[in-house]
């Protein structure tokens, strides 16, 4: 059996491992399914209890959850330049960068990122989101960056994957909202005008938009 990812690109959660594996040259390694038998069908909680994605099914039907851990399981059993480094101080910075997204930005955009996808609007928590919550985050990711040419060091890794998933929907959302601009963070700004160039950044947003068009329509 082949292993599966399970997931959608229009989550940034799903589509993290996608870019990972890209970059590992790795993507045919894998299959995409979307999400076997439809989201909260039995099948899907039966690999992800909360009903989210991204999941990987390996090998032997047993399965992962959680894009962090998958990423990391991938990474260390799948061919591929390694993209994680050797070194603990990079890899703590790299691992820095994922916990900081994961814990801090995704809860401070989260009334925005709800309100961009058709939920209710929430005029103070969005004023509180954009004045306090979103710098702090930023601020926060902007103490681990580096100052090489990929978000630390010279090579890809998965902090990488975690900023080009992210940042796409912070230059989309941003031209609906007034996200903080990242003048005020020298060195992501740096890194994202310089990374959003690249292929590698550009085939993930390709397939970002295609899943989007396909989830929501053209229209979305």
């Amino acid at each position: 059996m082949t292993m599966q990812l399970c997931g959608v690109s229009v989550s940034p959660y799903f589509e993290r491992i996608l870019t990972m594996l890209d970059l590992k040259g790795a993507m045919k390694q894998l299959e995409y399914p979307g999400v076997p038998g439809g989201f909260k069908s039995a099948e899907h909680l039966a690999h992800h209890p909360m009903g989210m994605v991204p999941y990987l099914i390996k090998d032997d039907g047993d399965s992962l959850t959680e894009g962090q851990i998958i990423m990391e399981y991938l990474d260390a059993v799948l061919d591929g330049p390694k993209m994680l480094p050797d070194s603990p101080d990079a890899a703590a910075q790299v691992k820095a960068i994922c916990r900081i997204f994961d814990l801090y930005y995704y809860a401070a955009q989260r009334p925005i990122g709800s309100t961009f996808f058709g939920g209710e609007e929430d005029p103070d928590a969005i004023k509180k989101a954009l004045e306090e919550d979103i710098p702090k985050a930023l601020n926060y990711i902007e103490k681990y960056m580096g100052e090489a040419s990929r978000a630390v060091g010279d090579s890809w890794s998965i902090a990488d994957t975690v900023l080009i998933s992210q940042f796409y929907w912070y230059d989309r959302v941003g031209a609906k909202f007034p996200l903080p601009t990242l003048a005020d963070y020298p060195k992501l700004n740096s890194y994202w005008v310089r990374t959003k160039e690249t292929d590698e950044a550009k085939r993930s947003f390709a397939r970002i938009e295609k899943s989007f068009e396909e989830v929501f329509g053209s229209e979305g």
